[in-house]
């Protein structure tokens, strides 16, 4: 894999019409015309207005006058998981935008793929924040599109998601003192792979107006299976 890209190398001496790749349901996912001298070809598995593609074993045939000369499996599996939710008060030294007077109360995220593949991070949404809390939506979603390759990737939320009173003043405050603990969970979803999600407990304390927060625990939770980019906003 080449970020996006699948390449496959062909012997300097073989002399080969096409490459077909074959996805993991039997049908041909793409073929590729070889230029003579060529020795690769490349397939694009992802791209930002792509669908993505299914996770599994895939077949490289290389043909040539009809007939196959050669090929052989490749298996592409992203395992992605969200190991952990920063919120920017506790973790000043990340690159946070310190232009905005409230970025103390952004998250970011890291991401991890375990896998052998890459996938795209199409959207975050966030269930149950103290954001959600004074805004009249229950889930806040956000549509990063981070390419997520074998590793981590580290992500910003594009929302204050720890702010606990509306600075335009028309959906008022949390009034922390009526709460005790409870559970955001963050979901992502990917174009190829699973879901990954992660939850935090967050204990809430002070008063409205005067919110103190304290991130009791988190840890990644159950994932589920994606079955389209497309997402609610």
């Amino acid at each position: 894999m080449n970020e996006t890209d699948l390449v496959v190398e062909l012997a300097s001496d073989t002399d080969v019409d096409s490459v077909n790749l074959i996805n993991p349901n039997g049908e041909m996912n793409s073929l590729q015309r070889v230029q003579e001298g060529a020795t690769q070809v490349t397939f694009q598995l992802l791209g930002e207005a792509e669908d993505g593609y299914t996770p599994g074993d895939y077949r490289v045939v290389a043909v040539a006058d009809d007939e196959t000369i050669g090929e052989t499996t490749i298996s592409l599996q992203p395992e992605v998981t969200i190991t952990d939710v920063m919120w920017a008060q506790n973790h000043p030294d990340l690159n946070w935008d310190k232009d905005r007077s409230t970025w103390r109360q952004f998250a970011a995220l890291t991401v991890e793929n375990t896998g052998n593949a890459p996938t795209y991070l199409t959207a975050l949404q966030w269930a149950n924040s103290p954001h959600t809390k004074v805004s009249p939506s229950e889930t806040l979603t956000h549509n990063p599109t981070t390419l997520i390759p074998p590793g981590e990737t580290t992500i910003y939320s594009a929302a204050p998601i720890y702010q606990t009173e509306d600075p335009t003043g028309v959906h008022g405050a949390i009034d922390c003192g009526n709460l005790e603990t409870d559970t955001l969970t963050v979901t992502g979803v990917v174009q190829a792979g699973t879901n990954p999600s992660y939850s935090q407990t967050i204990e809430y304390g002070g008063a409205k107006y005067s919110c103190e927060l304290t991130i009791v625990d988190g840890s990644p939770t159950e994932s589920s299976q994606t079955t389209s980019n497309e997402s609610d906003t």
